[in-house]
């Protein structure tokens, strides 16, 4: 039976490592940036990150990895490259599980923060949800802004400004909660990142819903170039590997 390295963190990746885990060795990997994190209860856990490209290949060595599975969020852009890197040294193949774009307008889809908050009218009532670590290029909003996120922001040494609300929460948000939310805060502009899944997020729905203006941050470009979208593919791939 091969050996699996599931690189996860979120809960597509954790659903996948479940259902994997099954018929295959498996150990789920999440980097360790949020406490009392959910891991699938029937596989192996590795918690905390590797120390780079060099971390990474040793614990493959280390460990006997026979395969990677890279199903980390679409913009931990850094992870990706190093386990692309990674596999490449240890001669290893590497699988990325991808996220389908979401079915929505182009035109809300901005490249980068300084170009999303000059979008925004300054009357906006702004519900950001791009997590703590994303937060500080909007430090700079002088509007009203309910911020959402998992875990306290670090913001090296930078305080947060008094028109920020911090709203610590973890998912799963149902869409009565999102639409509660908005209502109660009377949001008009939803802010988050363009992640996408295999359906519309609640937050998105609500937002449609109750005619929120939507600002989506563009996805970095991912370094691989090969993805699979479906669990099925994977399971395939797996069972043709000559290992």
């Amino acid at each position: 039976m091969s050996k699996i390295l599931l690189l996860g963190g979120t809960k597509m990746a954790r659903l996948l490592a479940a259902h994997l885990a099954k018929n295959h060795n498996v150990t789920y990997s999440i980097a360790g940036g949020t406490s009392q994190a959910l891991l699938p209860d029937n596989c192996q856990h590795q918690i905390g990150g590797f120390g780079g490209r060099a971390g990474l290949a040793a614990y493959i060595s280390a460990n006997g990895i026979d395969i990677c599975i890279d199903a980390t969020h679409p913009f931990a852009q850094n992870i990706s490259q190093n386990a692309l890197a990674a596999c490449a040294e240890s001669a290893i193949p590497i699988v990325h599980y991808a996220r389908r774009n979401w079915p929505i307008d182009s035109k809300l889809i901005y490249k980068n923060a300084a170009q999303l908050i000059a979008a925004l009218p300054q009357t906006a009532k702004i519900f950001l949800t791009i997590g703590g670590q994303n937060i500080e290029p909007f430090l700079s909003l002088k509007q009203n802004v309910i911020a959402r996120m998992i875990e306290p922001p670090n913001l090296s040494g930078a305080s947060l400004p008094e028109n920020f609300e911090i709203l610590l929460s973890r998912p799963p948000y149902k869409l009565k909660q999102e639409l509660e939310l908005m209502q109660r805060h009377k949001i008009t502009h939803l802010i988050c990142k363009n992640s996408g899944g295999n359906k519309l997020a609640d937050k998105l729905l609500a937002a449609q819903k109750l005619g929120v203006h939507i600002l989506l941050l563009a996805r970095p470009k991912s370094p691989h170039t090969d993805n699979y979208y479906e669990t099925s593919q994977i399971e395939a791939y797996l069972n043709n590997l000559p290992i």
